[in-house]
């Protein structure tokens, strides 16, 4: 009620201080310090509602891990017997899994490709001492942050210290951003 009461006397300010075309003219300090704070109120509740969302967030999110985890100690039981019973039983073989087929599903056990734990430095050293090259990625980028540094602006295009245009750079002017801190 307190938010609704707040509402009409902004609407009111508003009407008192707009002007024959209805728009709403800031030209005093009042008026400014009336805004900045209108403003700060309307952040202050949005910020709430965001709050509030993100808990509930968190709460369904551990609401989530509660049942898969239920669901984990309802299941694995069943699971690793059905695991032992697949392994007693005559099954069709492939070269990537082990199939059983029952009416209500199937039991799979599934070949996985190993895991390759890497040592880059190692690996890339290793490539070069075995002269194998084609192996390598080099990948080679500019490094921008040190080439704005020698770099000036001239209208929209970039140009180096000796004046020469550089090639693939596209100045583009942005408008300076309003902020309004409460």
């Amino acid at each position: 009620m307190e938010r609704n009461i707040n509402l009409e006397m902004a609407d009111d300010f508003i009407k008192e201080n707009s002007d024959e075309n209805n728009e709403f003219i800031i030209d005093n300090d009042e008026k400014a310090e009336w805004a900045l704070k209108k403003i700060a109120e309307e952040r202050k509740e949005a910020q709430r509602y965001i709050d509030v969302c993100r808990s509930m967030i968190l709460e369904y999110e551990e609401k989530i891990r509660k049942e898969e985890e239920r669901l984990n100690k309802k299941t694995s039981y069943l699971e690793s017997k059905l695991q032992e019973y697949f392994l007693s039983v005559k099954h069709k073989s492939t070269k990537t899994q082990k199939v059983y087929k029952l009416p209500s599903g199937t039991l799979k056990l599934r070949y996985r490709q190993p895991e390759f734990k890497r040592d880059e430095e190692k690996l890339l050293s290793w490539l070069k001492e075995n002269k194998m090259l084609d192996f390598i990625n080099v990948k080679e980028t500019p490094n921008w942050a040190e080439l704005k540094k020698n770099v000036k602006i001239s209208g929209n295009r970039a140009v180096a210290e000796d004046g020469q245009i550089v090639e693939g750079v596209e100045v583009i002017e942005r408008p300076p951003v309003f902020e309004i801190d409460t």
